[in-house]
């Protein structure tokens, strides 16, 4: 057999995105080409694959080497990740928000209330052929192997986890939305004819528009108006894959979320008379105090409580910097613990 002449070159493969907020669609079927597909700000992104691990049963006593009929592939117990770094631009942070918690509508709201985020309150699983909007398909374009089967699609994909942050000295500034995508059903390689409907060629938001409303270039921290280098925030969940319907298929009988949301961050200021103003929270007093990053319009992230969580000082730059690790937390069993607001 001769060696298959064809190459494929990784700056062919474009990644879209189905991101319709407005169409449910069953859980473990793709997209169709009528809902609505994104060509989103992708800056990097990995590939998963359609593989399955090996078991191996106990060796059997007197024989010296593992038998064939001791390995079982266990496709019934498969999950895939794969991540994927945004510019942030509004579409990009409100389609995140829709694949994490189940909200694209700004302001996208993660309250106690949210379940696994496939918009019934408290429900903690998705259900195999259950309809919601809160899922993914994504098709890596020209991502497959085969010559003629050569996009590579992804189905039922939900946000494991997504990082939003700005750094003055990274990326000209510039949001960037880190997710890390999870999917209980295999990905297919395919021929696929699904057309883009929005290219997003918006711009994406940047830490050098922040604006208090009062105070250009500062974020709201307990009432301070504090000057950031960085700002980073984390939501994130664990997610399972329940079963499998047979051995054949393998496909899952649900997803399960099996712990609570949990919203992290820090942010690294500039250490001044503002920030000796929180020196109370900063040492510890349990109380929750309102974080908020807005821009003067069209971007606003706001955690109502946040409970720092062990701050340092850093003198090793040109200027003496905090940097302010904290966990936003919701005040009560409905309460918000982050809304975000991007147009």
């Amino acid at each position: 057999m001769a060696l298959e002449a064809q190459t494929i070159s990784s700056a062919e493969i474009k990644p879209i995105f189905c991101f319709d907020a407005s169409t449910a669609q069953a859980l473990g079927t793709a997209h169709e080409d009528a809902h609505t597909y994104f060509d989103l700000p992708v800056i990097s992104y990995t590939m998963p694959y359609n593989s399955a691990s090996l078991e191996m049963s106990p060796n059997r006593s007197g024989v010296y080497g593992q038998l064939e009929t001791q390995g079982r592939h266990r496709p019934d117990l498969n999950t895939w990740n794969f991540d994927v770094s945004f510019l942030g631009s509004p579409n990009t942070i409100l389609a995140n928000c829709l694949w994490a918690f189940g909200d694209g509508a700004s302001a996208c709201d993660l309250t106690a209330a949210i379940g696994i985020g496939n918009g019934t309150a408290g429900d903690m699983q998705m259900k195999h052929g259950a309809t919601s909007t809160n899922h993914s398909t994504v098709v890596f374009r020209n991502g497959g192997t085969d010559a003629t089967a050569e996009d590579l699609a992804v189905r039922g994909a939900v946000i494991q986890s997504m990082t939003l942050k700005e750094d003055v000295a990274s990326n000209a500034g510039q949001l960037t939305v880190d997710s890390t995508f999870w999917t209980a059903y295999p990905p297919t390689e395919e021929a696929n004819s699904i057309s883009v409907d929005t290219v997003d060629a918006a711009a994406p938001k940047s830490i050098f528009n922040i604006n208090t409303g009062s105070v250009a270039g500062a974020i709201g921290l307990g009432g301070q108006d504090i000057m950031p280098l960085s700002w980073e925030i984390t939501i994130s969940r664990s997610i399972e894959r329940i079963g499998s319907q047979d051995y054949s298929s393998f496909l899952p009988y649900a997803y399960a979320q099996t712990g609570a949301w949990e919203v992290t961050g820090s942010i690294t200021c500039k250490a001044d008379d503002n920030t000796y103003d929180l020196i109370a929270n900063l040492k510890g007093d349990s109380t929750g105090i309102n974080l908020s990053i807005d821009e003067a319009s069209g971007f606003a992230i706001d955690c109502p409580d946040v409970m720092i969580d062990a701050s340092t000082l850093d003198n090793g730059g040109a200027a003496l910097t905090h940097t302010i690790p904290f966990r936003a937390l919701a005040a009560n069993t409905t309460a918000t613990i982050i809304s975000i607001t991007a147009s």
